[in-house]
């Protein structure tokens, strides 16, 4: 999930990612019980490439009485999260009916758990695990964010030569497998959602999972990689649409959705004493679904997507931990006669460790630029409609560790042009969100 935002993955509101944060904060013991938190997080899900789910030591909870050394001695692993936010534009923009995120006060809650189980237990390969993810997620505001009660994940991830090979299969959200969305992420989403996301404007799966076949192969040292996915679009109609036709998240087909084709090549190194962390990734997406064209009516065409992104750590790390000052770009590229955000590029540094005594909060600043494409904006005239020619953001944001398991993240967006059509005043977005992992 996104920490910086809803769980539901609608772009980053504010760039910034407590997963992030909690793949850095797993120093806390664990009780005196079976294992430590350490051997428990082997249980953790490994159905999401993008997004590591927080350490068993960062968790509310824990193994409390054994229960989770329990659970694990008979293969299973547990996860719960739940992530309440409120997004307000401080401009006081008010309108009925609501026209982006935060225009009236908005509320949303997603409430997720991972269950997973070791499949090398009845006959399948070592270290297969099978991961099924239920999850829960409302807001006031209808237009904006889907209601979900659907299943997530329902995956088996495979590896296989040491992790060189990995297949995994089943249904899950294209978005967690890669691009990285919400590591830096894209402020401009504070106002506008996830169809301001090119991969997802293109059609790689959101909300609801999408039947799905990954493969991912890596050099000796781990490092190289190349992933390739093939699965079911998204709604072309986007993400809302998506999710009404398939509310359960386990539907083979949706109208209108076609295969979709995506591929990744990219170079990852984690921190440690010597080396500064650094993730380069670029990628291609192609969807056979059919898009309508904006400059030739009752003509349409498939579509595809190219990105380029780099998360690299500026400063040393410190006693192997990888605290310190990131810096996280991306450049994104769709073609303009039939998307409407036709390419954008993103900067965003964020410091893991910022203030003495607090290694464990993360402080982030982001500038995004989206261009709008002038076909699109042609199409509207007929109409009397016009959008802007771009739209900027400025996030600054800080997530705090309230305790073990629980943090509260607090952000501001300037935002020109939160609405694509019509045009309104500039947005100062306030959000408050919490994260509680159990």
């Amino acid at each position: 999930m996104s920490l910086c935002c809803t769980p539901t993955n609608k772009k980053s509101v504010f760039p910034l990612s407590l997963l992030t944060l909690a793949i850095f904060s797993s120093t806390a013991l664990a009780a005196e019980n079976k294992y430590t938190c350490q051997q428990l997080d082997k249980l953790n899900t490994r159905s999401q490439q993008v997004v590591t789910p927080p350490s068993i030591c960062e968790s509310l909870i824990g193994d409390v009485n054994g229960w989770r050394s329990a659970l694990a001695d008979n293969g299973w692993g547990v996860q719960l999260s739940w992530n309440p936010t409120i997004l307000y534009d401080l401009r006081d923009q008010q309108r009925d009916p609501q026209e982006y995120s935060g225009q009236n006060f908005t509320w949303a809650q997603t409430m997720a758990l991972n269950v997973t189980y070791d499949l090398g237990r009845i006959g399948f390969s070592k270290d297969a695990q099978l991961t099924i993810s239920p999850q829960w997620s409302t807001s006031n505001y209808q237009d904006g964010y889907p209601r979900l009660h659907n299943i997530a994940t329902l995956a088996v991830n495979q590896p296989f030569l040491d992790g060189q090979i990995e297949l995994q299969y089943g249904f899950y959200p294209l978005i967690r497998q890669f691009y990285g969305m919400i590591l830096g992420g894209n402020s401009s989403s504070a106002a506008l959602g996830p169809t301001s996301v090119i991969p997802v404007q293109v059609g790689i799966s959101l909300n609801a999972p999408t039947p799905t076949f990954t493969f991912i192969a890596r050099d000796s040292d781990k490092k190289l990689y190349n992933n390739f996915a093939v699965s079911r679009s998204m709604s072309p109609k986007g993400h809302l649409d998506d999710v009404e036709q398939n509310p359960y998240g386990l539907k083979w087909h949706v109208d209108g959705a076609n295969p979709i084709l995506v591929n990744e090549v990219g170079y990852k190194q984690d921190a440690s004493d010597t080396e500064r962390s650094l993730w380069f990734r670029a990628g291609g997406i192609y969807n056979t679904s059919h898009y309508d064209y904006y400059d030739k009516p009752g003509d349409s065409s498939d579509n595809y997507a190219f990105y380029v992104a780099n998360t690299v750590q500026l400063t040393q790390p410190q006693l192997g931990l990888p605290l310190g000052l990131y810096l996280d770009t991306k450049v994104n590229y769709a073609p303009d006669d039939r998307n409407a955000y036709t390419s954008d590029f993103q900067v965003t540094l964020f410091d893991i460790g910022l203030f003495p005594g607090r290694q464990q909060d993360m402080t982030s600043l982001g500038y995004t630029r989206s261009f709008i494409s002038h076909k699109f904006r042609d199409s509207l005239k007929p109409a009397d409609l016009e959008a802007p020619q771009s739209i900027n953001a400025i996030s600054l944001s800080h997530a705090f560790r309230l305790t073990t398991g629980i943090y509260w993240i607090n952000g501001i967006t300037w935002q020109d042009n939160p609405t694509l059509v019509p045009k309104r005043d500039d947005a100062v977005l306030y959000q408050s969100s919490m994260y509680w992992n159990f």
